[in-house]
């Protein structure tokens, strides 16, 4: 296995051009998310893109940042719900040696690994008995929880999913909320309206909850406006609002992506707080996701109750700690 040193720009060829046999399947290191990520929020150490070849193909690209003897990913947990490499199918064993060979030769000694889920590939990779002799020891550490649920192919299907209590809970909320007034559920930011539907979003996100306000700062809000430019130019962003009599009253920011909608964030105006706006709006947001053919809705990081009570089912989320 050889390993490269390749520029910011050759990680993004590495995606944007056909051929290539990578499996891009974590969002969150697509090239256009992390560049973004440390435009504005940068990074503890320099980033290090890694290629993996094997017999002058690469199989496997890695960003890092480096910082002393640690190496860890490029990206920050806060923005950055998931975290790993990108490898061509069967490749995470030898990825994995050979990053881990490379590292330790470059005089790294600590290899600092988050936000992993279960099914991620450098996870996959360190199970190989020939990866663990390329380690000192390894410590995988229970850090967060998400939740998701599969996607059926019809909203009444998926109420069924739901038991009789969460249903029936539903289904009331809705009434009352129809009851309400006039409703609407769209799509946002269609016919050039990002700005002013990101806008709306922000207000919202802003509203009820001290810890949001705090976390959407001058820089966050700068991130946000960039990251969600370029996941509208690349058709993945899915920004919805529910209004109630003309008036906007909640939001959602979601992501569609290999068939899964992520749901990245949201805010709602409490003085709807009766009509449960909130909750109906993550609701709807997952009735479209069905119409549009999402297979699996991940309400990503965090351990709200809501999630839960709307059908998620929990999976936790580790940080791996590899001594070289």
């Amino acid at each position: 296995m050889k390993i490269k040193y390749i520029s910011e720009a050759e990680y993004r060829n590495l995606w944007e051009l056909p051929g290539s046999g990578l499996a891009w399947d974590c969002l969150f290191v697509l090239p256009f998310w992390l560049e973004t990520v440390y435009r504005h929020l940068g990074a503890p150490g320099t980033p290090h893109h890694l290629v993996v070849q094997e017999g002058g193909q690469t199989v496997g690209a890695v960003p890092l940042v480096v910082e002393g003897d640690i190496a860890r990913f490029l990206g920050q947990p806060s923005v950055c719900d998931y975290q790993d490499i990108v490898v061509c199918r069967g490749y995470s064993d030898k990825v994995v040696q050979g990053l881990l060979q490379h590292l330790a030769d470059q005089g790294i000694r600590r290899l600092s690994l988050e936000t992993l889920h279960p099914n991620a590939a450098v996870l996959m990779g360190l199970q190989a008995p020939a990866t663990r002799r390329l380690f000192k020891s390894m410590e995988l550490i229970e850090i967060d929880v998400t939740y998701e649920t599969a996607l059926p192919e019809s909203w009444e299907d998926y109420l069924q999913q739901l038991n009789g209590k969460q249903r029936h809970e539903v289904r009331r909320k809705v009434r009352k909320l129809e009851a309400a007034g006039t409703l609407a559920f769209d799509l946002a930011y269609n016919n050039g309206r990002l700005p002013e539907a990101r806008d709306t979003f922000l207000k919202l996100f802003h509203l009820n909850r001290q810890d949001k306000a705090e976390f959407m700062d001058q820089t966050m809000t700068a991130y946000f406006h960039d990251l969600t430019d370029s996941l509208a130019d690349y058709d993945l962003l899915r920004l919805y609002t529910l209004e109630v009599n003309d008036q906007a009253t909640a939001a959602v920011l979601c992501f569609d992506y290999q068939g899964v909608r992520y749901l990245y964030n949201s805010g709602y105006d409490e003085r709807y707080q009766d009509l449960s706006v909130g909750v109906l709006c993550k609701l709807f947001s997952i009735r479209e996701g069905i119409q549009m053919g999402c297979r699996r809705y991940d309400f990503l990081k965090g351990a709200e109750i809501y999630k839960k009570r709307i059908g998620g089912h929990e999976v936790p989320l580790y940080r791996c700690e590899l001594t070289l």
